[in-house]
This record gives structure tokens, sequence and C-alpha cells, in this order.
């Protein structure tokens, strides 16, 4: 039996778990679920568990929590059928975050209905996409469709939250459902202070680089402290990597009328150990090592350098936080290694499908640290490579999807919440940017760029080698193939025109190889580079006649690299 408004008023009043606004001039809100006492008819959908919580809200102190899936459909539902009537159009509306992976997830606000079935039901059901959209890690999103038109012969309405192609847990919050044109007035995103503006994101009255390294963490995950409106620079009710981007240009080149403050530079300098030129804490532009650098670019590899390891390698277990288990590593400390120094670290990650052991042997890396160093042409250094897949259900990946990619993706708040606080805590490191590098291939490349881009405050030194696409849209032969019709577009994890760094935030090296023989990703580490170029963010490229996807390129590149890290 349908509600009138008067007793859809009087439920909402009496149970307080609905929140009522004002009436839209085009009609009436039917159904506004805040979840502030309850689940209020709300219901788990498959094997899902779905709870109301106070961690986390869109607005007000609670939301549901949905967990416990074993399915993409799996999610919260709601019945329609004494709502909505069939034929007619209505505003639906549902705020929704994940916090368990920094990675893109794809959610929808979907209508599962019968037909054929007359007015009792029990014909055939469709699922019907109403609303979608990108949900990044602890940002909360809007579904939203203001005006959405049930099927003439729809029966069994169920509005329900699910997502593409992922599992993950997830939060929603007020769910809306009115007539069309109306919409909920309540916020979308966290109500900046009254003497907020425009890029204070941490709110203390001045735009700087603060609240860009506040907004990095919260997209991040590390903080949920944030003034939602001064952070959407875009103005779209959504926080991503567009709104970071927009802060860095707006700190970088801020508007006559906006007052903006920089920190002080830091002063100290860190000594690290002997040979080449150790960081010293003053620093040339990124740009001008760069330039610098390009000049002395050499191709070809001398046998000498490839022959002999006089560093020392171990096996390490440290305990992820994010996998929620003991993960492996391998470090290499370079010879001569002395606790009484301080070394700078390198991340040297894998390809897709392989393990810490990959990078080991084979591309020449601890050869030719080792012998770059004896020469003195490298400074000393330590490599630690990692088992870059973070999944707490399986410790290495199980073919290649979504989920797989995700995992991968994870890697980023691995290292900077467990690994390298256990490289610090258990070896003699030089910490800051200047003194912390990643490198990779393959999957290991791309996310040697997608760990420098979101954290560019710990890596001042990136260097990717055949990098996999994934980042910005694309589609190649190999995850594309794998995935089946489905092109890798979606997997993105930022837009082509935010594919870029700020000077501020640019590596002393940012480094790019590719072979022109390359048949697992083709040529999408140059299109890497060239976006880049187009985004007005220097890079180095270096392409390789005939190489492959292997060696034929990461051995020269790395080559190279060594020779300049940590000396700017």
């Amino acid at each position: 039996m349908k509600k009138t408004l008067s007793a859809l008023l009087s439920v909402c009043i009496a149970a307080s778990a609905c929140t009522v606004f004002p009436m839209s001039a085009s009609g009436a809100e039917l159904l506004n679920a805040t979840f502030e006492s309850g689940l209020d008819g709300w219901t788990a959908r498959g094997s899902a568990s779905v709870e109301v919580t106070s961690a986390t809200a869109a607005s007000g102190s609670k939301a549901a929590a949905v967990s416990n899936r074993s399915d993409s459909w799996n999610g919260i539902q709601y019945s329609l059928d004494s709502i909505c009537t069939a034929g007619e159009s209505y505003s639906f509306s549902a705020m929704v975050t994940q916090q368990a992976t920094p990675a893109a997830v794809h959610f929808k606000l979907s209508l599962q209905y019968s037909t054929g079935g007359g007015m009792f039901g029990g014909g055939q059901n469709t699922y019907a996409s109403i609303a979608e959209k990108d949900s990044v890690s602890g940002t909360w999103i809007q579904l939203a469709n203001d005006s959405y038109q049930i099927p003439a012969d729809a029966t069994n309405l169920v509005l329900y939250v699910e997502t593409e192609d992922s599992t993950i847990d997830f939060f929603v919050d007020d769910i809306f459902v009115g007539s069309a044109g109306s919409t909920p007035s309540g916020p979308s995103q966290p109500e900046q202070p009254a003497n907020g503006k425009r890029g204070d994101v941490n709110g203390d009255s001045s735009v700087n680089k603060k609240d860009v390294e506040q907004l990095r963490d919260y997209l991040l995950g590390k903080t949920s402290d944030i003034n939602g409106k001064s952070a959407d620079l875009d103005g779209n009710k959504t926080l991503n990597a567009a709104d970071l981007s927009a802060l860095k240009g707006l700190v970088m080149n801020p508007p006559a009328e906006t007052t903006v403050t920089t920190p002080e530079p830091k002063q100290e300098t860190t000594t690290t150990a002997g040979g080449g030129q150790p960081s010293s804490g003053t620093h040339v532009s990124a740009k001008e090592y760069m330039s610098k650098m390009k000049n002395d670019l050499k191709t070809q590899v001398p046998g000498n350098v490839t022959k002999g390891d006089s560093g020392k390698l171990e096996k390490i277990q440290y305990f992820s936080k994010k996998a929620n288990r003991n993960k492996p590593a391998n470090v290499w400390t370079p010879p001569g290694y002395d606790l009484s120094k301080k070394y700078p670290v390198m991340f040297m990650n894998h390809g897709v499908m392989g393990n810490e052991d990959n990078m080991v042997s084979g591309w020449g890396v601890r050869e030719m640290a080792s012998n770059l160093i004896q020469s003195g042409e490298a400074v000393p250094f330590i490599i630690v490579f990692p088992q870059m897949y973070t999944d707490p259900g399986s410790a290495s990946p199980m073919g290649i999807n979504m989920n797989v990619m995700d995992n991968y993706d994870t890697f980023v708040y691995d290292v900077r919440d467990s690994l390298y606080p256990y490289i610090c805590e258990h070896y003699s490191v030089a910490t800051g940017r200047e003194n912390t590098a990643v490198a990779g291939f393959s999957m290991g490349g791309r996310e040697s760029l997608y760990l420098g881009m979101m954290m560019p405050e710990m890596f001042g030194y990136v260097c990717a080698s055949s990098p996999a696409p994934g980042i910005v849209p694309a589609s190649d032969g190999f995850i594309a193939n794998h995935l089946g019709s489905k092109k890798i577009d979606s997997e993105q994890r930022m837009t082509n025109s935010d594919f870029k760094f700020s000077d501020s935030d640019l590596p002393y090296i940012l480094m790019i190889g590719g072979g022109t023989n390359d048949q697992v990703v083709g040529t999408f580490p140059k299109q890497y580079h060239e976006l880049f170029d187009k985004n007005g963010t220097m890079n180095l490229w270096m392409e390789f006649p005939g190489a492959g996807h292997d060696a034929g390129v990461g051995t020269p590149l790395f080559y190279n690299f060594f020779r300049y890290v940590f000396k700017a």
C-alpha cells in the first residue's frame, strides 16, 4: 500500500531516521535515509552485511556500512513499491565512499524491477543503472539523477547500491528519492568554516603547500580532516586528482586577491655515505638537473659494469598493515655498508605476476649499483626489492583482473605505512625525498610513476622502464586481452589532464624508457612521456630501437638512473 506524504513525514519524525527537507518547487521528497537512528527498512543485498556505523558520514554522524560482499551486485537495497509508481519520473541521489583502495572504484545506484508478470510481479527481472561514478579512497561521491523514468510495466521495484566489478567494503549515506527535479538540501561534501576560502583545505585561513599535503593525504586515505568546499576547486562536488592539480597551480600561481603563504625552506643538511656527490639539502631545480643529465645519457652499458656484486643481499619479512599479513622483500646493502653512515634508499619494483626476486637477477641492478659505487660514479645507496601485490586475501595474484590491478596500486599504502618504516627502523637510512627513489619494470614501472605522483613529498627520483598502462585512459594488448572485451579505460587512476607534476613537486629525475619492439605494452611508455610533455611536466625519455619488453630497455635505463640518482 502506498504511503501518503503525511504518513511518511510521521514515520520520519517518529523514528528520526530520515531527514525531512523542504519540498522543491517541482514536487515532494519521498525518501531521505540518513541512517542516524537505524537502517529504517534498508537491507543487505546478496551475501553482504549491512549495519549503521559512526566511523564516517557524508552528513550528520552516521552512515550505513556495507561489508562481506562476494560479488559486485551485493550491497544495500530498499523496496520502492510503496513509494514510486511505474511510468513516473523521479529524482534519485545517494552519497557513497570507500576507504579500501587508492584505486578508483566504479559505483552504481541501480534499480531492479520485474516485467511481464502483471500487477503481482513474477516476470523477468531487469537491472538498470540510475547513476554511476568513480570513487577514490576516502572521498564521498554523489550518485545522482534528477529525472529518471521508471518503465511503465515495471513491478517489484528495488533500489540498490552496487559496484561495477569490485567486492570492496563501502559506506552509503543520504539516500534520497523525490519527485522529478527535486533535490536534497543536505551537504554532498563536508562543510567548510564560515571564514573558509578557495584552496584553504586545512582551515588555517591561508593557502599554501600545507593545503596541498592535506588534500593529498585525504585522497590517499591518510586523513579525513578536510574542508570539502574549499578543496573542491573545480566545483563538481567530488574531490579527486583534478582538485589536487588545481590546488598545486593555485599555490604556485595565486590570483591577486588570494593570500598565499609558503613555509620557509628547510635549512638542515643530510649527509649521505661517501662517494659521488652526496645530497646536501641544497639543490638545483629539477629542471636544471634533468637538463644536465639529458646531455649525458648513454645508450650502451660498459660490459664490466654489469659483472660482479660486492654488496650484500638479504631476505626480510615485514608486517603489512594494508595486507594484514607478513610480506617478503629483498634488501641489498652496498659495498662497505657502515652503520655509522646514512644511506639513501631506492625501491626497485617488479612486473605483473612477479615477486621480490624478479629484479634481483638478470637485469644487472645489483651489479651496476655495486660497480658504479665502487668507481665513485654513484652515491652508495640501499636497494629494496619488494613484493608489490598487497591483498589481504592472497599472497600472490590469481590471473589478471580489475581486483588484481587494485591490489597492485594499493602498494602505495604499503610503502608509506609499512615497508618504508620497516626499512628505516632496521637499516641506516637517510630520509627525505632527496634521499628516496623508486624505479621499476612494466607494472613496476607503472607503480613507480604512480607512487611518484601520489607521494611527491616522499620520492625525489622516479624511473619507469616499459611502464604498463592504467594510470590514465588506455588500452593495451596484454592486460586488455586478459580482461576480455572490457578495455583498461575504466581502470584509469586519473584523467589525461591530471597527469602532471607541479614545479614544486617535480622529481629531480623523472625518467621513462621504452623499446620500439615491445609486444606487451606497445607504445604506451612513449605515450606517458608525451602526455607529460603535453601537460608541461619535464621528463627524460629514452627509446631503444629493436628492444622488446625486457632488460634491453631496463638495464641501460637503470644504468643512467644510477649514475645521477641522489646527487641533485
